[in-house]
Formats: C-alpha cells, structure tokens, sequence
C-alpha cells in the first residue's frame, strides 16, 4: 500500500536519483530533517540578499530596543475621529434670557468650527451661578441632617438619561466667579407665555399628559422637582412640554418619610421632616404640608410635585389660582380646606373637576399619584389618550405658537459685562438693538 504522504522532490534529488526509492528515505526521518533545514536555511539566505526582509526587520527594530528610547511609529498610533470636548470659550453669549437672585441664563451658540463633525451655531440655554451664592445660600443642618451639596443640580441631571419632556444638561464649567450649566434649548418660551387666555380643555389635555409624562419619569429615577410651575415648563420643537430648571430638586429616598403598609392601610416610617422641605419652591404652587410640616409624621414625597401639577391644569383652564391669599398663612388655610370655586362664566365637565379635585387633596395619602402615575394615566379624564403615542411624541401640538427664539430682535434685558463673565465670550449687539432701560417692552 503506498504510503499516505510524499516527500519532496528536492528530497529526493538529494538522497537518491531513483524517485522509486522514496520508502528507504523515510526509514531515515533524521537525515530528512536536516537536508529541510539545510533547504529552509539556503532560502532564507537568498531573500536576505535580495532584500525581501529588510522591511520587516526594520519594522520590528523597536520592539528590540527599551520602550522609552524610541517611539510608538505612527502608523501604530489610533486616530480619535470625534471632536475635543465643548470649552467654555468656545461658546458666545448673544442674549440675555432671563435675571435671578443668584444669576441668570444666556442665549449662547458654539462658534468654533476646527473639526469637521463641529457644528458652529448650535444654540445651549447657559445658566449662570454665582459662585457667592453657592456659600450665602447652603442649607444649615436642621435635625442633624447635613447640608445639601453645592452642585447637587448636576449631580441629579447627570444620572438622569435623556428624556424628550426633561430638559438634559449638555455641559458644566467653570470660571474665577460662576459656574455655568449649558441646557437643551426649547425655542418656543416657557408655558406661561401661553396663559395670557384661557386654554381649550383638549390644549390644555395635550399639555398636561406632557408634564405627566415628565414627572412620571423624574420619579422613577427617584427624585423630586419641587419647584413646578408653568415659568420651569418649557416647550421644545415639537411645542411638546418640557420640564427644567432642577435648581430645588433633591433626591427621593433619602428625604422624605416612607410608608410602610401595615394594619389598618399605609402608615408612616420614622423619618426627619427637614426645614428645607419647608422653605422651598414658589408658594402659589406649595402643597399644604411644606406649610403645616412641622412634626416628622409628616409625608412630603412625590405627592408635592402632583400637587403642583393639578394648580397648572387649573391654572390652564381658568387662567387663575384655586387658592391665593397675599397671606401665605391664610393662603394655606385655604389648600387645607380644599373648596376649589371654579369661574361661574365657564363650563367644566364632571371628569374635569375630578380629576382637579384629586390633584388637590389637602390630605397627601388621599391624592391622586401619591401611589404611582399609573391612577393618574388611568383616570376618565385622559379617555381616548394613548400614552404610548405621547411617549413617542406622535400627537401634534394643538397650539400654533410661531414664537422660534430669541432671534435679530430688541434686547429686553442687558447682557452681562465681560468682567463678570470671565470665562464666556460676550456678543456687542448692533446699536439698534442694544438694551436701555429707559424703555420696556413685553414680550410674548
């Protein structure tokens, strides 16, 4: 039987000039291996002669030599095809949007354009801190809790994931005097440059499933807004709600007082009702018990924020407040009443008043979304609604509102002066369109 495998015919030109012979060289396995390595050594001199591995010597010379004295070629080295990150100077503020106590928010767009996948012009909302205020305005410890963190807005929008009703922060950065938080703009004002009238009651549905939607998901990721009012529900391109401005927002678990079910229903667990629970957010739009929370049996949780939302849907409806009172303390005696008197000239129905009526429960435990968004999404109200498409942002915004930005327009409130912006380029607008103050306009 013929052997399986052949020798080579250099081989056998070799050990024997007849090819037949081949079976008495492989009875010499050891005579065949140094003939192959006398061949293999014969070629490789040949190649070295005509140069075919000088590049590949030259290519591993490096790996001989220590790892400090000569560099990595670069042809080894990866490229980075995105662009470096957005600094500070890189952006120009163009217009005021609007003053607080402790700073204010610019218009600003990107101007550099060294990279290709930069995009000159792309527009942030930039809020300005001070950072005096950062000292002047910490939290004392109450209770023996410890003061809130300076940066604890940041720290709460960086965990959060993007969300089309959240308004997402871009960047953070810092200079000598402030600190600057670079928003997602929404072109098309706040919603309470549209409560100049009234709102129809579909308008107004279409908005409010829009901040349900918000908050639903703010508090599944276990935090609470706490300053909810139409001036921080912005609207974004599509004229859908979104909700900004974190600057009183704090964290769910650690703050409030947990129920716990037990005999007889949900009771309270142990917990420290905090002075700054108290003390916060806009007094229109307060639940009554950051008024009356002076023990620590009280609950003050997610039911604040519902709380507000219900004053924003009366609000939408009637163009007025369900309880106010230029006393806050006879203001709070009102919401701890609950009657909520609606207009005599306007028509709500059954389900309306409800749905108001639950939102503003004096008692937290008794309002709706106290126990999860889902009682408030499955209310008669919101008949006929599918809240996958409002996820998804397929209804269009009933409301034709053609207000796109700032624009070439009149400057209503003046820039900042360089010196106090040190770090932020500062646009000098055209004479025609500087501010004075010596004339007000309203804008819409």
């Amino acid at each position: 039987m013929p052997p399986s495998r052949t020798v080579p015919s250099f081989i056998l030109r070799r050990t024997s000039q007849d090819p037949y012979q081949n079976v008495q060289v492989r009875k010499d396995p050891k005579g065949v291996l140094m003939y192959s390595l006398e061949d293999c050594a014969h070629h490789i001199r040949d190649a070295r002669d005509v140069g075919v591995t000088h590049d590949c010597e030259k290519f591993y010379a490096h790996l001989r030599q220590p790892e400090y004295s000569q560099p990595l070629p670069q042809n080894l080295i990866p490229h980075d095809p995105r662009p470096p990150p957005l600094e500070l100077a890189d952006l120009k503020a163009l217009r005021t949007l609007g003053c607080g106590v402790s700073g204010s928010v610019l218009y600003a767009k990107t101007m550099r354009n060294a990279h290709k996948l930069d995009r000159p012009g792309t527009v942030f909302a930039v809020k300005v801190i001070e950072k005096k205020y950062q000292h002047e305005f910490d939290t004392p410890p109450v209770d023996g809790l410890e003061p809130e963190k300076k940066h604890l807005e940041r720290s709460l929008l960086t965990e959060l994931p993007w969300n089309p009703f959240v308004c997402g922060l871009v960047g953070t950065f810092i200079d000598d005097l402030n600190i600057y938080h670079a928003f997602e703009f929404c072109p098309r004002n706040s919603l309470r440059h549209l409560l100049l009238e009234r709102l129809e009651p579909h308008v107004a549905r279409f908005f409010f499933c829009g901040i349900v939607a918000g908050l639903a998901f703010i508090h599944d990721n276990n935090i609470l807004h706490r300053d909810l009012k139409p001036e921080n529900v912005f609207l974004g391109p599509g004229g859908y709600p979104v909700i900004g401005d974190f600057g009183e927002a704090r964290r769910m678990q650690h703050d409030y007082p947990i129920l716990e079910e037990g005999e007889g229903g949900f009771r309270l667990a142990p917990a420290l009702a905090s002075f700054d629970w108290r003390e916060v957010g806009t007094s229109m739009y307060n639940a009554p018990e950051q008024y009356t929370s002076k023990t620590k049996d009280t609950f003050l949780g997610p039911s604040i924020d519902w709380y507000a939302a219900g004053i924003i849907l009366y609000e939408m409806l009637t163009r007025k407040y369900p309880f106010y009172s230029t006393n806050e303390m006879r203001m709070a005696a009102m919401m701890k009443r609950g009657r909520i008197r609606w207009p005599t000239d306007l028509r709500v129905g059954k389900t309306t008043r409800a749905l108001v009526s639950a939102l503003l429960a004096a008692d937290p435990l008794k309002r709706l979304g106290t126990f999860g968004v889902q009682e408030i999404m499955d209310h008669a109200w919101f008949g006929g609604i599918d809240w996958a498409k409002v996820h998804a942002r397929q209804y269009l915004s009933p409301h034709k509102n053609t207000y796109l930005g700032p624009g070439e327009r009149w400057h209503t409130l003046p820039l900042p002066k360089q010196e106090n912006v040190p770090g932020l380029p500062v646009a000098v607008p055209p004479p025609e369109l500087r501010h004075d103050a010596r004339f007000k306009l309203k804008t819409l």
